[in-house]
Formats: C-alpha cells, structure tokens, sequence
C-alpha cells in the first residue's frame, strides 16, 4: 500500500498489482467508514432511521460543502462547511432583517448565489478556499518586502 500511495508505477515495476491494491484500499476504507458512519449517526439521532433523517438535500450540501471548500483538503472541507453554514444565516440577516425583503426571494437568492459560487469555483478556482486561503497566506507573509 505504501509502495502504491509514492509511486504507482515502481509499485508495478516490482510485481504489485495496482489495481487491486487500490480496489482493495478503497473496498477497506469504504467499509470501515460506512460502519463508522453508521455509528456515528444512530448516536447522533439515537435510533436508526434512513428514510428522511438523510435526505437528498443534506447529500448535495455536503457535495457543495466540499467544493466550495476545495476538493482534496481537509481544511477546504471545514471551510466549506462553515460557509455554507453561514452564508444562509448572514443572508437572512442582511436581506430579511435589514432591507425588509421577503423570506422565500431571500431563500431563492440563496439557491442562486450558491449555484453560482459551484459554477465558478469549479470552472475558476478547483481547489476552493483552501486554495485561496494559502493564497492569501503566502501575500500577507511577503506583503511588507514582495523581494
């Protein structure tokens, strides 16, 4: 597995069978999260229900959640899930509490701007706001001296 994760293809230089080595690696992984998940999840409601506790709203704001935040990265899935937290909490305050404006139209501009955010982090910018983050990271370290 080692040998797989740094280089595939010395791996298959020496006799490893890539293929099933990382059909393998996914097939025990997957098995132990789905357990995990599973777990997690009859502690969290405190009974085991699939119908309507996990609907197909929370699987496409997770999916959303990891793409706005970048895809690969853990801290890119913090980022998106605090985003995509917040973004609908800060919208209502603005839109609903400050300007007066209906609910339902401030709903619905949320399900514009989000799909919106989808289009262009995955057409501009894969790697989310983790990218942005060590961006803006590295600028602020050389901000003063750009030399």
């Amino acid at each position: 597995m080692v040998a797989i994760r740094d280089m595939d293809i010395a791996a298959e230089i020496i006799g490893v069978n890539p293929l099933s080595a990382k059909l393998s690696a996914f097939a025990i992984s997957g098995f132990f999260i789905g357990i995990s998940g599973a777990l997690f999840f009859s502690v969290y409601l405190g009974a085991v229900e699939v119908g309507e506790a996990f609907g197909i709203q929370k699987s496409f704001l997770v999916l959303f959640m990891i793409i706005i935040g970048g895809l690969g990265s853990i801290f890119g899935s913090f980022a998106g899930a605090a985003f995509m937290v917040l973004l609908p909490v800060l919208l209502k305050n603005i839109l609903v509490g400050g300007l007066g404006w209906d609910t339902a139209l401030a709903a619905h501009l949320e399900f514009i701007i989000v799909g919106a955010l989808i289009i262009v982090f995955l057409i501009a910018e894969p790697h989310g706001l983790a990218q942005l983050w060590r961006i803006a990271k590295e600028k602020l370290r050389l901000w003063p001296f750009p030399h």
